[in-house]
């Protein structure tokens, strides 16, 4: 067969393009960062970074970040709150400490899962459950041994970095064991357990899910009830309804309630820092009137978390208590509960402003084509 210059160049240029397709794939699917180890009957995975609470409070995003992390994507805590909106998410149920959680009352963590470049599959077994407990421990031991951590959890979650004794045993990271830092063998059967099972084959655009996360910020704001949690607005205000009620009470109610609010107040600080970080991140994606409005609300949350809800003197646990910080004969006094009081209600205008300024990056977005 003869070939021309002319011939040539449609060839050429498909091999270019193929080239160019077989790049982009690799790009999309990184090298993963974990090694599969093994001592007897014992198989482990390096290359997983755990979490402690004080870093990163929402252990269902935090788990999800540090597998796509150690499986060599870049997805960041702060993004996959954004993007879920729980970094905008303010409920309370009383002082429950299971307000804050992604997946109580207005889940969360359907939408940052919705961000991950990978597929994941959820089982769940009561622990007398012979069979169906059988099933999830291979399911486990296959993960491991494909270098993927499994994501596991009850009240809060961690992660599965390998297994002993055939399975019947896993070794994992949690942040509230030795601040997610030292593997240990798990005891007890988790409530269920996420595993991800590979690369989405298509992802929505970042565009619509980060356009998403806003309107939901704003719908949270102002949508009163979800699921017997007070949402948005409202549950700023009963907060600090709930706080002045506990002024006036005895020390043995007060004393009760230290946990749950130390909990939802340290969480609604650190996760309107992460929404500052992530609005940042995304304000150069828009048109520049909405960039304004986002980095404007930035700022504003910003303001909240470092300047307002805590400060360069007194961070989160200095302004609420946890039982465990009180000395004997110490109690949570009520001049204390004041001065957090003052501060809520310092920041719920800052709240507002902000929601207002997502409202107005919308308004930009939405008349573009």
């Amino acid at each position: 067969m003869r070939f021309t210059i002319n011939s040539l160049v449609p060839l050429f240029m498909l091999l270019v393009m193929s080239s160019l397709s077989a790049l982009a794939v690799e790009k999309e699917q990184p090298a993963m960062k974990t090694t599969i180890q093994r001592e007897g009957d014992r198989v482990w995975l390096e290359g997983v970074t755990g979490w402690s609470v004080g870093e990163q409070e929402s252990s269902v995003t935090a788990a999800q970040a540090a597998i796509m992390q150690a499986l060599g994507y870049s997805t960041s805590y702060d993004y996959l709150l954004g993007v879920s909106g729980l970094a905008f998410r303010m409920q309370v149920n009383g002082f429950c400490g299971s307000s804050p959680h992604a997946s109580c009352g207005y889940s969360c963590s359907d939408n940052s899962m919705k961000a991950l470049p990978w597929q994941a599959k959820s089982y769940g077994a009561n622990p007398d459950d012979a069979e169906k407990v059988k099933e999830i421990r291979q399911v486990v031991m296959a993960s491991i041994d494909h270098g993927v951590p499994v994501q596991y959890g009850s009240e809060e979650d961690g992660v599965i970095i390998g297994y002993q004794k055939n399975g019947d045993e896993w070794i994992c990271l949690h942040p509230y064991r030795d601040g997610g830092k030292k593997p240990f063998v798990e005891k007890e059967w988790p409530w269920g357990i996420t595993v991800y099972t590979g690369p989405k084959e298509t992802l929505p655009a970042p565009r619509d899910l980060q356009v998403a996360s806003l309107r939901q910020a704003v719908t949270m704001a102002t949508a009163q009830k979800t699921d017997g949690y007070d949402l948005g607005y409202a549950a700023w205000e009963a907060c600090i309804a709930n706080l002045k009620t506990l002024e006036k009470a005895d020390e043995k109610t007060r004393a009760g309630e230290m946990q749950g609010n130390a909990w939802i107040y340290e969480c609604l600080a650190q996760y309107r820092g992460s929404a500052a970080r992530y609005l940042r991140e995304i304000a150069a994606q828009y048109p520049p009137a909405a960039a304004n409005h986002l980095r404007r609300a930035a700022d504003l949350y910003d303001e909240m978390a470092s300047r307002v809800l805590t400060d360069k003197e007194h961070s989160v646990v200095a302004v609420a208590l946890y039982p465990w910080m009180l000395k004997a004969g110490e109690q949570w006094r009520p001049e204390q509960i004041q001065s957090q009081v003052e501060r809520l209600e310092k920041a719920l205008p800052l709240e507002k402003a902000a929601i207002g300024e997502i409202q107005q990056a919308l308004a930009v977005i939405d008349q573009q084509p």
